[in-house]
Formats: C-alpha cells, structure tokens, sequence
C-alpha cells in the first residue's frame, strides 16, 4: 500500500468558488457539524449575498475539519450534506476536497481516527480558546491508499461497524431523554426546596495550563483530563494524555473520587457537558478548559443529583445566556458557573430521584458503549495498516 500525503489526492481549503449574489446556498455552522454521525447539514438556505462575506465557501460533499479548540479535540470532522450546490459556513472550517484518486468516505474514515486527533491537538498554534490546527498539518498528513475498489470495500466495512454503533447510541440518547425529562418534572415541582448559589455549595476551580512555565522541579509526568475526555455523563479515557507538574501543582489540580468535572466549552447545545469522577484512574489532574466542582459533602445536595441539575435543561439555560459565543461555539467562565442557581429538593426527593438514576444507568449499560467505541477504533486502525 503507497502512502501519500493528503495534498496529493485531495485540496485542503481551495479557493471557493464563483458565486452570484442571488444564488441561494446551504448555511452551514460550526453546531450544524454533528461529530457523532459526521454529517453537517444545512441549519437553512441564504442568498450568497447575505453571506458572502465573513464565511467559508465549500461544496457539497465536501470534507470539513473543526480547526479550533475544543471543537478539533470533540471530532467534529464530517460530511457536506447539502440542500444546494454550495455551502457557506464557518471560518473555523479546514475545507478537505477529495480528488479523483480517493473515496470521500475512506477519508473520511481516516481523518476522524483518534491518531489524527491527537497528532493535530499537538501542532495547533495559538493560545487559550483560540488554538487552531494549521492548514500545513492537514496538507502534510500521510494517507495509506490503496487501489480505489479497495479504498471502496473499507469505506463500506467501516460504515456498516458505524451503523451499528449508531443504533446503539439511538437507544442510549433515548433513555437520556428519560433522565432528563425525569430531573425537569422534579425542578418544575419547585416542592420542598431552595434555590442555593453553586458557589457557596461546592469549590468551583480551574485546572493547570499547558505550555505554562513551571515555577518549581519537575516532580513528575502525570495523566490529565482534557475536553475530548468529559462527555456528557461519560468519561472517555481510551486515549489520555500526561503533563510534566511540579508537586504543587500536583496537589492543586488531581481530581478526587466525586469530583464533578465540566467542560468550559464547545458547542452553544453541549454547554454544561460534564461527568463524576470515580477514581478511574489511579491519579490525573484537570485541564484548564476544564472546571472541577467539589462537594465537602452531601449533607445539603448530592453528587448524583447535582451533576443531573448542572446537565438539565434549566441548568444550560443559563449557561446559554451567560455565556460567550463565537463563530459558533460558546463558553463560559469560571465566576458564571458559580454564580448557577441550583435548585436543591428535600434529601428524600433527591434520594429517590438518584434511585431512578441508577436504574437508566443499568439499563444503559454505558461500559459496553464504550466497548463498542474501542473495538471500533481498533477495527479503524487495522483498515489503515491493510489488515481488513
């Protein structure tokens, strides 16, 4: 199998094309990109004119890489899935447009592995929120290619292995909606409560910076948790990354058993995207981009039901409205998360709420969602070194 690199059978960011002003063309934002079916899909159609300026230009089919933080790290890699002929989108868009050479779906495949992903967090240039992945990266990426037909058949086997795991998270995204539904009747009841500012009942923190200069010896190269591990009430630590740290630093920053940790970032829908932690590993601290909140106790609220609550659709309500938002993608601040009003319920509602939890959680078997994610992976990496 030749290995070439990605410039050679596809144009990363081409000039875009000619447009009339009256033309009507396919809107497409950065939270039109779903990175779980990796399919952007047009939020409505627009005359060019409207648009023409401040956006990028693609096609549809169209291959789109999120450039920026955290949107690279999350996946949203995609498919054009257009109403029209043209797109218009968002600057934060690496545009990939396949050549003759390569199957749109083999590369797809291949840009959306973990190995990329990780590879492109270390090139990306900037600081804080706004790191972005270089076009030059994408260009330069190696790509195995075997002969068309081939490239055809592994497309087809991968896209059967995602069908299923779609199906999967069809029936897990439904008994969310449960949960969800569940935690927004016991909030509306508004019965045997008080409204408590998350500040005053939890520690509300930031965590360690990379690229920072450390002020102290270098006690030792320690696991961190980044946006691309905190899902929304999942951990996902296939793939976890370590920082050299000081033993300050250390102390500082290591996440505790009941920790629950929240991502600052991403899309405008996905704000307030967090899970408990559980000792899942034996020590590993939290990224900047990522806010831990500790509970000293669970006398007034518990950890199962503030974790739900910060999730709810009240919760990310005011996230939404505090939060601020660029091209698409929206974050908040750590003095807005504490100022969160959590509605607390009587202890007893609370227990039988975080009951009726435990219950979906049995029923969801996330353990082996995550099993399928890993076997998928693995079967991604063997079609990319010829061994499907």
């Amino acid at each position: 199998m030749r290995i070439v690199r990605l410039s050679d059978v596809a144009t990363v960011n081409p000039r875009g094309d000619r447009v009339r002003p009256e033309q009507s063309v396919s809107f497409v934002g950065m939270a039109q990109l779903d990175q779980v079916t990796a399919e952007a899909t047009p939020l409505d159609s627009r005359k060019f004119s409207a648009v023409s300026k401040g956006y990028t230009v693609f096609r549809n089919r169209d291959l789109l890489v999120a450039k920026i933080t955290p949107c690279f790290e999350n996946g949203k890699i995609g498919r054009a899935i257009l109403d029209e002929e043209i797109g218009v989108g968002s600057t934060e868009f690496h545009i990939v447009r396949p050549g003759p050479d390569v199957d749109d779906a083999y590369l797809l495949h291949f840009l959306r592995r973990r190995e990329i992903r990780r590879s492109g967090e270390l090139r990306m240039t900037g600081s804080g929120g706004q790191r972005r992945v270089p076009a030059d990266f994408m260009r330069m990426l190696e790509v195995p290619l075997p002969p068309l037909d081939e490239q055809q058949r592994i497309a087809a086997i991968l896209d059967q292995a995602e069908t299923l795991r779609a199906k999967r998270r069809r029936i897990l995204d439904h008994l969310e909606s449960v949960r969800k539904a569940l935690l927004d009747e016991l909030v509306a009841s508004r019965e045997d409560g008080k409204s408590i500012r998350l500040g005053d009942l939890a520690e509300v923190s930031s965590g360690i910076t990379k690229g920072r200069v450390a002020k102290a010896p270098i006690a030792g190269s320690v696991p961190y948790l980044a946006v691309a591990n905190v899902q929304d009430g999942r951990l996902e630590l296939a793939s976890v990354k370590s920082i050299d740290v000081t033993d300050a630093e250390m102390r500082r920053f290591r996440v505790l058993k009941g920790d629950l940790l929240l991502t600052e970032g991403g899309d405008p829908d996905k704000l307030g995207r967090g899970a408990l932690w559980n000792d899942e590993l034996p020590l590993a601290l939290h990224q900047n981009h990522i806010f831990r909140v500790r509970l000293a106790n669970e006398s007034v609220v518990l950890r199962k039901y503030l974790s739900a609550y910060i999730s709810s659709n009240v919760a990310r309500a005011y996230f939404l409205r505090s939060a601020k938002q660029t091209t698409g993608i929206a974050s908040i601040n750590m003095t807005q998360l504490r100022d969160l009003q959590v509605w607390i319920p009587s202890m007893e509602r609370q227990r039988q709420y975080v009951a009726r939890l435990d219950a979906l959680s049995k029923v969801a078997q996330y353990t082996a969602l995550r099993s399928m994610d890993e076997l998928f992976e693995s079967l991604v990496s063997r079609a990319f070194r010829g061994e499907l």
